[in-house]
């Protein structure tokens, strides 16, 4: 038995925790990431630059999230006693399909409440011509001052 159905309690019978191991996702990442690491300098740096640290912090809490036995918090309904286990979560965006998911309905939310014009229909378009895209390639701290900037326009109005 494994440990994540140890952890499971007698009462969490019509709870199923998400196993995020079985994906094809997880179980590609978790057999090449390392491979992938030691080769990007010679395969991948001139063309997508330099190996970013943040990517090995995202890749690895990727591979914790959703397991229990990396931690998790107990619920429980003190009308009925119904328990069960919360996995907790990497709350990376873009990387991993699950806090992804969250994160884009709460941002969806925000925007429509805060920002966006009350309209039944709206897209919005931010890109950055091709010809400077070289830059934020090898800083990317630049793409926080460019959404800044975007942010300042005078005469756009969101």
């Amino acid at each position: 038995m494994s440990s994540d159905a140890l952890a499971i309690s007698k009462n969490t019978k019509g709870y199923h925790c998400r196993r995020p191991r079985y994906s094809p996702y997880y179980q590609c990442i978790e057999d090449n990431y390392e491979t992938f690491e030691r080769s990007y300098d010679a395969k991948y740096q001139e063309k997508f630059g330099y190996f970013r640290p943040v990517i090995s912090k995202v890749i690895y809490q990727y591979l914790d999230c959703g397991i229990l036995h990396n931690g998790f918090a107990r619920f429980k309904c003190h009308d009925c006693k119904h328990e069960y286990l919360l996995a907790f979560s990497c709350k990376r965006r873009h990387f991993c399909s699950s806090c992804h998911a969250k994160r884009v309905v709460q941002f969806g939310e925000f925007a429509c409440l805060n920002v966006l014009k009350n309209v039944p229909h709206r897209h919005f378009v931010f890109s950055i011509p091709k010809i400077v895209r070289i830059y934020f390639l090898f800083d990317r701290n630049l793409l926080k001052e460019l959404a800044g900037i975007a942010w300042e326009v005078p005469g756009l109005v969101l």
